[in-house]
């Protein structure tokens, strides 16, 4: 640019210097008429050789003006180049922004599943450890029916012995009214009696330790029943969490498959059914499935949840379009 600048003022110094040249030429050429025809020529020379200069200068200046034209446009361009690039620049630091924003979702997101897996993978332990738990409790219901049976029989058992020491006795009182030589006879039975009365005696003792047995295992099926409604409950409410996690990730089929499974192990849970017809009549539009679980939802809710004026809106609103029976 000070190059093309020092060409402009060069030319403007050449033609000041023709223009000054030509008007004191002028000037002499009035005061002294009478010069002679050689400095005549060599005027003329001069004045010729000026006037190519001038032309050459004002072709040089042209040119340059050209260049100078073409050197704004390009400063023009070149300003734009700079604006875009800053506008690239600005925008590649928020797309990099953008990025690392996404890469912590993401982080947090595979921090969530992982523990939502082993969630998954304790509450699955949990699950065979009482299937387990009832295939034994399913064996001893099985044993429980072999003692009561030989319970049974045992009881038949001790009304038999019964009958014989009536019997036994009855035979000895007889034999002692009887004759001494009868005496022999009367002992032989005595010692019938003591090993029958020994019978008994062990009889009724096994008789009471599968009493004990039968009253522990009830018991037992009690403890356990309440073992596995715990756990029934807590697997429910795993799969519950993980429909509110497929939610706010907008996964809704997902979601939906999360909150049935909940409502197998606990149908009587109200928020279950509101998060179902919610999604229902919020993002699939299935307005008959919303009805028939938020129709649940009031059922089975307090009067004063927060969400109960919201759902009979929505039933209303909806019944009142489509011209159905109003809410009970």
């Amino acid at each position: 640019m000070v190059y093309f600048m020092l060409r402009i003022y060069k030319i403007i110094l050449t033609i000041c210097f023709l223009f000054t040249t030509l008007g004191v030429s002028g000037v002499y050429s009035q005061v002294n008429n009478t010069s002679s025809v050689q400095d005549e020529g060599t005027l003329k020379y001069k004045y010729e050789k000026l006037k190519a200069d001038y032309d050459a200068v004002v072709k040089d200046r042209d040119n340059i003006l050209s260049q100078i034209k073409n050197l704004l446009k390009y400063k023009a361009k070149l300003n734009d180049s700079e604006v875009k690039i800053k506008q690239i620049s600005d925008y590649n630091d928020k797309l990099k922004k953008e990025k690392q924003s996404l890469i912590d979702k993401i982080s947090e997101l595979n921090g969530q599943i992982k523990n939502l897996n082993e969630q998954i993978v304790n509450e699955n332990e949990q699950i065979d450890a009482l299937k387990k738990h009832i295939e034994n409790m399913e064996i001893e219901y099985k044993i429980v029916g072999i003692t009561k049976k030989k319970l049974k029989e045992t009881e038949n058992n001790n009304r038999k012995l019964k009958a014989q020491i009536q019997e036994l006795n009855s035979r000895i009182h007889k034999i002692e009214g009887e004759k001494i030589e009868a005496k022999a006879a009367a002992e032989a039975y005595r010692r019938q009696l003591r090993d029958v009365s020994k019978q008994y005696r062990e009889a009724l003792s096994k008789n009471r330790k599968l009493e004990k047995k039968l009253d522990y295992i009830p018991r037992k099926f009690s403890e356990m029943a309440r073992e596995n409604k715990m756990l029934l409950k807590e697997t429910a409410l795993m799969h519950y969490n993980l429909g509110v996690f497929y939610t706010e990730h907008k996964e809704y089929r997902r979601a939906i498959a999360e909150f049935e499974k909940s409502l197998d192990l606990n149908p009587d849970d109200a928020y279950t059914h509101f998060n179902l017809g919610y999604i229902y009549a919020q993002y699939l539009v299935n307005r008959p499935k919303a009805i028939e679980h938020f129709r649940q939802f009031l059922r089975l809710s307090k009067k004063r949840d927060k969400d109960v004026d919201w759902v009979k809106k929505y039933i209303l609103t909806w019944q009142a379009w489509e011209g159905k029976q109003p809410i009970k």
